[in-house]
């Protein structure tokens, strides 16, 4: 099964997966939370907050007319290294969700929101060249002899698809997925 590009996370996805590797992208909690059990306290560093075009891909799962979009990037570190890079977008129209989170983190309103649930769940291996990958490594400044990275992707809707949310997540090469 080729798994460098987006394939649900069903069950035969899943089977496919090493068990370390499945166990965090099928994940179906908060992964801050699940972080947590690893370290005394989650750090999270917001990296970007802004009104900016989201891609192709990322305007068709929100269904973007303009493809205006609030982002929201963030790093997720362990004691010292940063384990996961998180890209949060809603249409601009939404922005409200996500703005002024701060260091608080996605986690708290996704896992305690009676409104929103999430209703797909993607896992991929990012290659080197992978747009996603870049990004988090811009970030991360992880070395280049780091092979492919785990990813997931998850698209969260109230129950009138009036209000959406995509969030991608990168594993990063010290996070405990690779252990």
């Amino acid at each position: 099964m080729d798994l460098k590009v987006w394939r649900s996370a069903n069950d035969d996805v899943i089977r496919e997966l090493p068990y370390q590797v499945a166990e965090w992208v099928a994940e179906f909690g908060s992964l801050t939370q699940k972080l947590s059990h690893y370290v005394p306290e989650v750090r999270l560093d917001l990296l970007k907050e802004a009104t900016e075009k989201a891609t192709k891909k990322e305007a068709e799962l929100l269904a973007l007319t303009d493809n205006e979009s609030q982002v929201r990037e963030v790093m997720l570190y362990g004691p010292k290294e940063p384990w996961i890079f998180a890209r949060t977008l809603v249409p601009a129209s939404e922005g409200q969700l996500i703005l002024d989170l701060g260091t608080k983190p996605l986690g708290s309103i996704l896992f305690t929101s009676s409104e929103l649930r999430r209703e797909s769940l993607e896992v991929m291996q990012l290659t080197p060249e992978h747009r996603l990958y870049q990004m988090a490594k811009q970030y991360a400044n992880f070395n280049d002899g780091v092979s492919d990275l785990w990813a997931r992707r998850s698209l969260w809707s109230n129950a009138q698809s009036q209000k959406v949310l995509l969030l991608l997540e990168v594993f990063l090469p010290d996070s405990p997925l690779y252990r």
